[in-house]
């Protein structure tokens, strides 16, 4: 029996046709991924799906219903869009009890339920922090327990892990994985690419037509060496190497630069200090260390990544390095700039792109640039050189007087570092910058990281993709706001060899963690 089936499904925004003509049969127990680019209609068709949106034409039926009417089976039916829909005022036990009255649930049924999510989530130390207060991955797992509270027959899931950790994300599928094993039928969008190879089958969507449909295996059968290559080659992108020639999968790792060239937006001249030097750097909210101790030498002209478990204190030494939070103690300089006496002029001297991208949706293109090149003073000849510099990179010619809001992810994204290096900074810090972007947007964006960093730049970087990590020079790994390791990609893996060969990077992310706690709970005991 099938769950979802869908005919000429379609959907339409004035001129634009978001889904085209969908066919697609999802059975009963089925775990189903859906992916493609950024405004592929992925979650258009999830919207349709749930009966929150009706089609232009074309039909869904969902447990034996039409989409359009799904009241006699609403109550079977559980969704998790990307906006969570939790209360940050409310606890974690109230957010749940909150979803719990909106399904009429009997104070016995719902209180059964509650411990075994809790449990089963790991959120149960946690039942009475407020959502507002929780790190990103226990908000999706709180958002996933919200939708499961009335046990649904079937589950949709739209980017639920999009900007997460390896770790909450492993926690998440097996959480998934669980729920496959009771029968539940599964519908996950994902930007992650390993993520739907765990699923039973795949589905690709491009400007709203379904180009593919079958298991990872079948797909990546067709001549692809991976999903990821499979789904940039169907959507027309590049599959030549992006950064040299030569390398797994078609990408040359970059080696790590001795003697980095000096910066071509640097003022001074001659050797340069280090572009970031932390000695014992600490921050404190009240009684909650975020960092703790951080001792830290980054050179110029390296691409430095900062990994860590949401909540580990990667955001909030960004900001103290930028010039935005005062540290509580120790000490740091940022382009020879001291972090606690000089914030203004490291703002100078630095692009800051954070994870909301830092754009004003109702301005333009143009308008967007023009107001980041006021911030930065820039004079009127130079606005105009680096605009149509900036519009050229993001690849945003044809688009340049579209609202900013309208662009896709990628589109978004590469407007957002132009803005971030307006003033031609020597150092770029980028928090999480590809978060839930395509597979295709995230390669041409780290193409022009290399492209800084080929000029000199200092880029450092926070992301959660482990195959991003290992275009790093270096590495650092946060947990708990302490450091817990730094080093080259190979000299992490190196350090924790399996029966002589090579960790993957996740691997290593994982087992360093699992080590530290187990050191803690040794000491507790």
């Amino acid at each position: 029996m099938n769950s979802i089936t869908t005919t000429s499904l379609t959907k339409r925004f004035g001129h634009l046709t978001a889904v085209d003509k969908l066919a697609l049969s999802i059975v009963a127990g089925e775990l189903f991924g859906l992916v493609g680019s950024d405004g592929a209609g992925k979650t258009t068709t999830l919207r349709m799906l749930t009966g929150v949106m009706d089609p232009s034409s074309g039909e869904a039926r969902i447990l034996g219903q039409t989409s359009t009417n799904l009241a006699p089976v609403r109550h079977q039916i559980g969704y998790m869009s990307q906006r969570f829909g939790l209360y940050p005022d409310l606890t974690v036990a109230e957010n749940i009890r909150f979803y719990a009255d909106l399904f009429d649930m009997t104070k016995a049924e719902r209180s059964e339920r509650t411990e075994r999510l809790l449990a089963f989530s790991g959120l149960k130390p946690f039942s009475g922090r407020q959502a507002g207060r929780l790190s990103g991955g226990m908000k999706q797992k709180l958002g996933l327990c919200c939708a499961l509270i009335h046990k649904p027959k079937l589950l949709l899931l739209d980017e639920p892990t999009n900007g997460v950790d390896p770790v909450s994300r492993r926690d998440f599928w097996r959480i998934l994985m669980e729920l496959k094993s009771e029968g539940v039928t599964i519908v996950v969008t994902t930007a992650y690419l390993d993520e739907a190879e765990r699923c039973d089958r795949v589905g690709l969507l491009h400007n709203g037509r379904l180009l593919a449909c079958g298991t990872p295996a079948e797909l990546t059968g067709q001549g692809a060496t991976s999903l990821e290559d499979l789904v940039i080659g169907m959507i027309g992108g590049d599959l030549s190497p992006p950064f040299s020639k030569g390398g797994k999968g078609g990408i040359s790792l970059r080696q790590p630069k001795a003697n980095p060239p000096q910066s071509p937006f640097s003022k001074g001249g001659g050797s340069e200090p280090p572009a970031v030097a932390l000695d014992s750097l600490s921050k404190r909210f009240n009684d909650f260390t975020a960092v703790d101790r951080i001792s830290l030498n980054v050179p110029a002209g390296q691409i430095f990544g900062f990994l860590g478990p949401n909540g580990a204190g990667k955001s909030t030494t960004i900001r103290m390095l930028c010039g935005i939070l005062p540290p509580t103690s120790g000490s740091g300089t940022v382009a020879g700039f001291d972090i606690a006496t000089q914030p203004e002029r490291i703002k100078d001297n630095i692009g800051y792109m954070s994870q909301r991208f830092s754009l004003y949706e109702d301005l333009t293109v143009e308008e967007n640039i023009a107001f980041y090149a006021g911030v930065y003073r820039l004079t009127p000849d130079k606005r105009r050189e680096r605009t149509e510099w900036v519009i050229e990179m993001a690849g945003l010619t044809e688009r340049r007087r579209s609202l900013a809001g309208e662009l896709s992810g990628g589109w978004r994204q590469r407007l957002a570092l132009g803005c971030a290096i307006l003033h031609e900074p020597p150092i770029v810090f980028l928090d999480e910058p590809t978060s839930g972007v395509d597979p295709l947007s995230r390669r041409k964006f780290w193409e022009l990281i290399y492209s800084l960093a080929a000029g000199g730049v200092t880029v450092f970087v926070t992301t959660h993709y482990m195959d991003e990590a290992e275009y790093c020079d270096r590495l650092a790994l946060i947990y708990r706001g302490e450091l817990i390791a730094v080093g080259t990609p190979q000299e992490l893996k190196q350090e924790r060899l399996v029966d002589g060969a090579l960790p993957s990077l996740e691997d290593v992310f994982i087992g360093l963690i699992e080590e530290r706690d187990r050191q803690e709970n040794t000491e507790v005991m």
